[in-house]
């Protein structure tokens, strides 16, 4: 047997199990730790995605304007990187709240409804598909932003607890601030015929809808998520015969925080405007105040301001 020739097979052989084995280390260790290294970096996109649509949503709200439009990028997928270039995908969806938070409600004096604006919400998800690290996903609701693991339990991302979210809710923490955003009243006092009185208030409703037909969407590469306001105005001329305003909510922490702003608000405008605006009566969800349109009649205006919020 010739030893020559024995040795260059040996060094074949040795050179391809080096090889089999840096390729089984490769695809075991090294392409698993890169995609899962890079879909962490994805979901950390998406957390900022929301959180800067989170601000969006509170700018929009506050602003009150017609014809305001934001625009929330957000990154569908990702695990890719220079050696596997396979994305993992996602999906983006926004759906209305089943009740309203909220409702106004404008009636005359013999109990004819004038006008009713319904203050509604929506609920705006991320969630992965074929993610190579977990299966995370996010949520904006109710003003808070929720961490979700396999589409059903939730953590709140910037709280400890739900029941720290409960407390903002509740007391006079953010959360209720935003809340209390979506009504309130401003009014005009009478500088010479009457003074005390109001001639005229502007009944400020927001609400938050789902954009017709772009409900979802999904891919791997970017996705969108837009917020177009729109402001619709009602004019009650003097003497209109609008005598009460009632407000009702739908008893969640949201919509009770809701209520508590529009009754500082219409108790605020009682105060200034003398026999113009009464506390009529309250009860758990509800309040009523009466309009004074005898004397001193007043211009109603309800400006009603509905985002319109949309996946692409």
């Amino acid at each position: 047997m010739n030893d020559d020739a024995v040795a260059p097979v040996i060094a074949v052989m040795l050179i391809l199990a080096a090889l089999v084995t840096f390729l089984t280390v490769w695809n075991a260790v090294y392409v698993p730790s890169m995609k899962q290294s890079s879909e962490v970096e994805h979901l950390r996109n998406v957390e900022s995605a929301f959180l800067h649509l989170a601000s969006d949503i509170e700018r929009v709200v506050s602003a009150r304007q017609d014809h305001m439009t934001l625009c929330e990028p957000v990154q569908m997928g990702g695990g890719d990187f220079i050696f596997d270039t396979l994305r993992s995908g996602g999906s983006l969806s926004v759906h209305n709240e089943q009740k309203p938070v909220y409702n106004i409600t404008l009636t005359s004096e013999t109990g004819a409804t004038l006008g009713r604006v319904n203050g509604t919400l929506v609920t705006i998800s991320y969630d992965p598909v074929g993610n190579f690290w977990q299966d995370q996903g996010y949520q904006w609701q109710h003003g808070y932003i929720n961490v979700t693991k396999h589409g059903s339990h939730k953590t709140p991302l910037g709280y400890y607890t739900m029941t720290d979210v409960t407390n903002e809710g509740s007391g006079s923490g953010s959360l209720s601030a935003f809340a209390r955003s979506f009504g309130f009243v401003d009014y005009t006092v009478n500088q010479s015929a009457l003074p005390g009185n109001c001639s005229r208030l502007v009944l400020h409703a927001i609400n938050l809808s789902t954009t017709p037909g772009h409900s979802f969407a999904s891919g791997n590469g970017f996705g969108s998520v837009r917020l177009n306001s729109r402001v619709n105005r009602t004019y009650y001329c003097p003497g209109a015969n609008v005598s009460v305003v009632s407000i009702g909510s739908e008893g969640t922490i949201f919509g009770n925080a809701t209520l508590d702003g529009w009754n500082a608000s219409l108790a605020a405008s009682a105060r200034a405007c003398g026999g113009t605006v009464k506390y009529s009566s309250g009860s758990s969800g509800n309040v009523v105040y009466s309009l004074g349109n005898g004397i001193d009649p007043v211009e109603i205006l309800l400006s009603t301001t509905t985002i319109e919020v949309g996946v692409y």
